[in-house]
Formats: C-alpha cells, sequence, structure tokens
C-alpha cells in the first residue's frame, strides 16, 4: 500500500498562497530531521522517525528565522499523502466519546472513485463526538492504520479519485503568521502498514504500548491502577467523607479489603468543591494538614496515592481567577461562569508548573489525576490575534504536552491519568505521556436499565482496544457479570464501603481475579465478537501474553441472549500442544482440565443463563 516515505509528500502548507510540499528526500538531512528554507526566513523541520519496521511517526515545525513576520501560513497538514488503491477500499475508525451508548463504537465506510470522508474534532477535544484520532485504511490485502497526534480541533479526510487515496490530517483552524522567533507545530502522525488489518492493529498496538505509551520507560510493562475510588458515590451526598478522617477511613478500608494497589481521591479536597472551587488551590477546611496524612497512611498500606486536578479550567470565583485574571481567557460570553488557563502564556505556564509541583511534592502525590471538563475551542477563536487564528490554539497545545513533559521530568515515577469528561481527548500525543484510567463518564454512573453501563464498558473495551494498550473506568457493583464487563488491567471500584453492612469479603473474589488477570492484560488483544448495542448476542474478547503461550478469554452472555452455548475461534493457540485451562463462571469457582490446543482453537463456551459470564484462562504446557 505504500513505499518508503522518505521518498513521499509526507506533509504540506500553503505560505502566502503558494503550496508546499515536504518531501524528505528532497529535503536537507540531520539526523532523523530534515528540514527546508523557505522565503521570508521560514524554516520547515519535518522530525521523521520508524519506532520499528513499517512503523513511522512524523512532525513538522515551522520556525521564522528570519527579521520580520512570515507570509500568511494556511492549511497545515502535518499529514498529507497519497497512495495506490487497487479495487475495494474500506475506512474504519470509532466514534468519540459522548457519554453514553454511542462511544467508541466502530465506524466502516467503503471509499469508491470520487467518495470523501471527513473526520472532525468536536469543541476543540480531539476524542468528543463522532470522531475518533485514529482510523485504517484496507483493500483486504494490505493495511494501513493512522494516529493524529493533536489536542485540539483536528480534521482528518481521506479521498479517493480512481486508483488513488489522498489522506490528509490537519487543523480546523489554520490561517496565521509567523513573527520573528517565533514557532508552530503541525500535528502528530503514526503510521503503520502491514498486510490484513486485524494483524496491522495488532503490531500498531504493541509498538504504542512498548516504545510510545508510558510502559516504554518501564521496559515496557506498566501497571495501571486498581483502585478504592468513591468519590461518584458520596460526592454532595456525605459530607464526612470528603474529610482527613473520612479519607483516612477509606483508605483503611482499601488497605483492609486488599489486592488495590492504588487509593484515589477525586474532586474533594480544594475550597468551596466542586465546581465552583476549580482554581482553588487551598484545602477544604476538613483537610486542616492538607493531603500528607492520607497519602502517608496509603503509602504505608503499600499503595499509591492517586489525586485529582482540574488546571485548565477555572471558576471566576476561584482563588486563581481573583489573583490571576491576567492568567486566564473568556470566551465572550458574560453568563460563563469558567475561564481558560492560558498554557499559551509564558508567565502563566511557570506559575502553574510551579504550583502544581509543590502540591505533588508536599503531598505524595503518585498517580497524577488531570480532568477538563468543557470545550476549549469558543476560548481559542475568541482571543485571537486578527490575522493570526489558530495560532493561539498552536501554542496552547504545546503548553500542555510541555506542562506533562515538565512534571514526568520532575517525577520520574508520576503516572499521569488523561481525563477529559471521560475520554474525550485521547490522540496519540495525550496516550504517549498518560494513560486514560476514566475513560467515558459513562463510569459515573451504577448500571441500571436506562443506563446499562455494562453494556456499555463491553463495547468500550472492544472499541478502544483496537488502537490503545492502556485504558480502564468505573464499576459500582461487586457481582461478576459488572465487574468483568468493566475491568481492564486496572478498575476503579465506586464500593459502597461507608454503608455499615457492607462486607469487604464480597469484594475479594472479584479483585483476587483482575489481580490475577492483569499481567495478561500486557500482550495482544483479539475481538471475538464484534461491539453492538443489542442486548440479545454473545460479547467475548481474548488477550494472549505471547503468541499462544498464556492468555484468557471473557464470555458474556447478555440478558436477552437465546443462546447457552456458543463456538468461537480463539487466536495465537498452538493447535499441536496440549494446554492448561482454568474456567470460572459467575460463582468464580474454578474448573481446571487439559485440552489440546486444537480443541482451544475452536472453544465452545456454556454460560446457563442469561446475563452471565465465563473467564477462560489458558497456559501452554
Amino acid at each position: 500500500m505504500m513505499h518508503d516515505p522518505k521518498q513521499l509528500r509526507l506533509a504540506s502548507f500553503s505560505l502566502g498562497g503558494e503550496r508546499v510540499e515536504l518531501i524528505p528526500a528532497r529535503m536537507r538531512r540531520s539526523g532523523d530531521s530534515y528540514s527546508l528554507s523557505l522565503p521570508g526566513g521560514l524554516t520547515a523541520i519535518l522530525n521523521l522517525t520508524s519506532p520499528a519496521e513499517d512503523f513511522w511517526r512524523w512532525t513538522v515545525v515551522l520556525r521564522n528565522d528570519g527579521e520580520a513576520d512570515t507570509a500568511q501560513i494556511t492549511d497545515l497538514c502535518g499529514l498529507d499523502m497519497t497512495i495506490p488503491a487497487d479495487g475495494a477500499v474500506s475506512w474504519e475508525s470509532l466514534k468519540g466519546d459522548v457519554c453514553g451508548e454511542q462511544s467508541f463504537l466502530p465506524l466502516r465506510e467503503e471509499l469508491t472513485d470520487g467518495s470523501l470522508i471527513r473526520s472532525e474534532a468536536s469543541g476543540g477535544r480531539s476524542s468528543q463526538g463522532d470522531s475518533f484520532p485514529y482510523f485504517d485504511l484496507t483493500d483486504g490485502r494490505r493495511s494501513a492504520v493512522f494516529a493524529v497526534g493533536w489536542t485540539g480541533q483536528w480534521f482528518a479526510e481521506c479521498e479517493r479519485q480512481g486508483n488513488e487515496l489522498r489522506v490528509r490530517a490537519g487543523f480546523s483552524v489554520c490561517d496565521f503568521y509567523l513573527k520573528p522567533g517565533e514557532e508552530a507545530r503541525s500535528c502528530g502522525v503514526l503510521l503503520c502498514v502491514g498486510n490484513r488489518l486485524g494483524e496491522t492493529r495488532q503490531r500498531f498496538r504493541r509498538i504504542v504500548r512498548e516504545k510510545l505509551s508510558p510502559a516504554s520507560k518501564t521496559g515496557g510493562s506498566l501497571e495501571i491502577p486498581l483502585s478504592l475510588q468513591v468519590f461518584d458515590r458520596y460526592f454532595r451526598k456525605d459530607p464526612g467523607w470528603a474529610s482527613e478522617e473520612g479519607q483516612l477511613f477509606c483508605a483503611d478500608t482499601a488497605r483492609q479489603i486488599g489486592y488495590f494497589n492504588t487509593y484515589w481521591l477525586d474532586a474533594a479536597w480544594f475550597r468551596d468543591g466542586f465546581p465552583s472551587g476549580v482554581g482553588n488551590y487551598a484545602f477544604e477546611p476538613t483537610f486542616p494538614r492538607g493531603l500528607s496524612p492520607v497519602s502517608d497512611a496509603v503509602h504505608e498500606a503499600g499503595m499509591k496515592f492517586m489525586l485529582w486536578f482540574e488546571p485548565e479550567r477555572v471558576h471566576v470565583s476561584s482563588d486563581t481567577a481573583r489573583e490571576h485574571p491576567e492568567f486566564l481567557l473568556s470566551d465572550g460570553d458574560p453568563d460563563n461562569p469558567n475561564r481558560l488557563f492560558n498554557l499559551a502564556d509564558g508567565a502563566a505556564w511557570n506559575w502553574l508548573f510551579r504550583t502544581l509541583r509543590r502540591l505533588i511534592r508536599d503531598n505524595g502525590v503518585d498517580v497524577y489525576r488531570q480532568d477538563f471538563n468543557m470545550d476549549p475551542l469558543p476560548f481559542w477563536l475568541h482571543n485571537d490575534e486578527p490575522g493570526r487564528s489558530g495560532y493561539l490554539e498552536n501554542r496552547y497545545v504545546a503548553g500542555l504536552y510541555r506542562l506533562w513533559d515538565a512534571l514526568l521530568a520532575e517525577f520520574p515515577g508520576l503516572l499521569i491519568d488523561n481525563c477529559s469528561s471521560g475520554g474525550r481527548r485521547l490522540d496519540f500525543e495525550m496516550n504517549l505521556r498518560s494513560v486514560p484510567m476514566w475513560r467515558s463518564d459513562t463510569g459515573c454512573f451504577p448500571s441500571s436499565e436506562e443506563r446499562p453501563t455494562a453494556l456499555y464498558n463491553q463495547n468500550q473495551t472492544l472499541g478502544l482496544s483496537r488502537y490503545l494498550p492502556y485504558h480502564a473506568t468505573a464499576v459500582w457493583g461487586a457481582d461478576p457479570y459488572t465487574v468483568r464487563s468493566a475491568a481492564t488491567m486496572g478498575l476503579a471500584c465506586n464500593f459502597d464501603v461507608l454503608d455499615p453492612a457492607f462486607d469487604p469479603e464480597s469484594v475479594r473474589l472479584p479483585l483476587m481475579e483482575i489481580s490475577a488477570l492483569r499481567e495478561l492484560w500486557d500482550g495482544d488483544f483479539y475481538p471475538l465478537t464484534q461491539a453492538s448495542t443489542e442486548c440479545d448476542v454473545w460479547t467475548a474478547w481474548q488477550l494472549d501474553k505471547g503468541h499462544g503461550g498464556d492468555g484468557f478469554c471473557a464470555f458474556f452472555r447478555r440478558e436477552e441472549s437465546p443462546d447457552d452455548q456458543v463456538e468461537f475461534r480463539l487466536e495465537a493457540v498452538d493447535t499441536g500442544r496440549m494446554y492448561q485451562i482454568t474456567l470460572r463462571g459467575e460463582g468464580y469457582i474454578k474448573s481446571a482440565s487439559m485440552l489440546h490446543g486444537r480443541d482451544l482453537k475452536r472453544f465452545a463456551a456454556g454460560i446457563p443463563s442469561p446475563g452471565g459470564s465465563l473467564i477462560l484462562e489458558y497456559h501452554l504446557l
């Protein structure tokens, strides 16, 4: 599907109305950078690396090295390629997060001659609404997986003309000039090419996990939080919980239960509370000694301490708004109580970094959770300088990346949770630095007829695991079907630990199972069914740690499914070897046996009752 990318046009933009194409082979090379000098002192630098065979990553930087303003820069596309297309070609992606049934459901369209498919971010959040910043192209024989890295208002287009496909991705808003010494960057791009689509996705996911995720700093593996997190259960319902005494009680309960590796305190620690206190970095009076007593207790119990922040949104009544109005951006709406903290401003950035550094250090924070509960695009657009549309967004997003990079450099063991009203900023630049541990705000609710979150969670796991090696959500109940539908390598548990009738023993078996399987999530993911919103089907997936050696499958018979047994074709199984298998149904009772690989390959899963689940764990002998 593609030749050597160094010989191809990879990116483009217009300068003063003239189109500039960036082809590495026609640029000046220095290591992994390719530069091109342009009129008016503008230098275009294309940074191109290949983390693995048939896998590339690149970004464009435009820098004004002259003494005057550049000509107008428009239509900056970090991705602009033309690739051959023989026969039928399909485009596949996911929907973004909408906090509901449609979150991360698969999308598929055929690219026929003359057709155009366009995706675009919504509100300046990169995976919100109908679009997701990862997509595939395949003709059935050859495939390509693309990822767009931009935590703002990106677009992507795939257009077919005859036997050629033009693939572009860039900024929805881009019409600015650069002053002397200024620079701007393009969206980042990941590209993995291969044969069959399933194999190419698997390679993409594996390479991202090993080389382009937080796990790459720890030898290719990661332990994400399996945590007690009860903010959503108790916020506004039990004021005693949001106190030093209440948090120490809950942390001790987590210790007594066991299996948790993290204790999670969400938005209940700062003065005036959520949301009107967002922008306050002083503690509520209920935490007279700050949070160090809580984090000390958490650490003594052998857990990590996770804490919520939302630095980009600032309420007009907060300390930050009163003391540093110069750091804030308005969207021009006098009735909007929110302001955007201006990460494009150097003085504002420095103040925020110092503030966060102090809070993380002084309060023993191991997992930094950054939320973002508003759309930034109206603020960027309202504050753009004349003739500079899109430049503020460009510098803001660069400032966000710089902030996270600085925190990770300051605290080498820090893990960042990327949340934005759930999973609304899941582009690869964010996932390079963080893990989405609250992948959708569907986790804010227990499962009900109105919100069947177990069904949502099954579909979210099937969708996101195409591309993302790490993601997690929350659960409220402890029954096997609900927990297994939600669990990945980690899970945020909203158990009702303040109820006097709460029995720690009631949650130990599901937590034990998650702990036993968590290492296998650091493997290859195989969807055994498609995501579906229907209630009369089965859902299933498989995780394999190493080419059929060790792995597990999770099977779900939904509430209206008439079938008590379904045969599945497992992947990565050695049909010439023997396996030890363990089955665990709804009662967590183990059933162990030996099974030949040819029989494991076509496994008949049996679940006697609707709304039931089954775990199959296998080990190569």
